[in-house]
């Protein structure tokens, strides 16, 4: 953490020249420690009205940097002072049209004027995806004030999902790849508009130690986010196995609710196991966040 703090904090130190909505990157070298950093920014498309003393409007500026040692992003104000008591400030976020997303961030040492975020590899793993967002931040003598930004064209290296595993898809279909028609999967109906599920009847992959009996595969606008992976109860040992050894954790207890959802920020899924021993059927359900929350919030099916 100290070590994104510092990267951020030299980012700052010389900004890159912005342009309107477009991102804008650079490299620099902490000589003393022999550090690379990369830093991509960009300024919010919309301004906010001030009260005395601010005179100026004042916009959002997203800084995210990366180094050997860490990666992290910030908000800063060009005007004006965020509103965050105690340090731990609440931030809302929406890319797209998807749900709104609620994240931590915590003023900065030395100015009221810049957060530090959570979770920097979700956020621009999910913007590299995105077209649109919105930020909700607390400003002094405001309140809450939201900003636009257009972050299509994010240009960030190392943060795609991995060549193995549950991280380089599920079933032969590769997380946030579009959907292909020549694959034969049957839609199943379930879906609103560009968020369809399709499914695959007869799956050949065994790579979650038990044969599935059904995939369900879910796209929004041809992006991969989400597999459902039917297979039989008594198999459910196995598969639990299978999933904490390529996920990287210990064996977790057989119940019928599994979840590995803490992994979600280093390699940005999130899986979990349902099921019924009535039914005699148990569902690997494996979403690649990222994608996911570009997702619009279904709506409720009426009874």
């Amino acid at each position: 953490m100290r070590a994104a703090v510092r990267a951020l904090a030299l980012a700052t130190i010389l900004p890159p020249t912005i342009s309107h909505a477009d991102w804008s990157y650079r490299t620099s070298t902490d000589e003393m420690r022999g550090e690379t950093m990369t830093s991509a920014v960009i300024e919010s498309t919309t301004a906010i009205d001030q009260q005395a003393p601010y005179s100026k409007p004042a916009k959002l500026v997203i800084t995210a940097v990366r180094s050997d040692k860490g990666s992290g992003f910030m908000f800063q104000l060009s005007e004006g002072q965020f509103s965050c008591v105690p340090k731990l400030c609440d931030v809302s976020m929406k890319f797209d049209g998807g749900e709104v997303l609620d994240v931590k961030a915590m003023s900065a040492a030395d100015t009221n004027s810049i957060l530090h975020v959570q979770n920097p590899n979700l956020f621009v793993a999910t913007a590299r995806l995105a077209k649109s967002l919105i930020v909700e931040v607390p400003v002094y003598r405001y309140g809450k004030a939201q900003f636009k930004f257009d972050v299509s064209g994010l240009e960030w290296e190392g943060l795609t999902p991995s060549k193995d595993g549950l991280y380089a898809g599920v079933g032969g279909q590769t997380w946030a790849a579009p959907y292909d028609p020549a694959t034969g999967l049957v839609d199943n109906g379930f879906g609103e508009g560009e968020d369809r599920c399709y499914i695959d009847s007869k799956p050949t992959t065994v790579a979650f130690g038990a044969k599935p009996t059904k995939i369900t595969h879910c796209y929004y606008q041809g992006r991969h986010y989400l597999s459902m992976v039917d297979f039989e109860f008594a198999k459910m040992k196995q598969v639990v196995g299978v999933v904490s050894k390529q996920i990287g954790k210990p064996d977790l207890e057989i119940q019928e609710y599994v979840s590995w959802s803490d992994t979600e920020e280093k390699h940005l899924l999130s899986a979990a196991i349902l099921a019924s021993k009535k039914s005699k059927v148990a569902t690997l359900q494996v979403t690649y966040v990222p994608a996911d929350n570009l997702v619009p919030p279904r709506k409720p099916v009426a009874k």
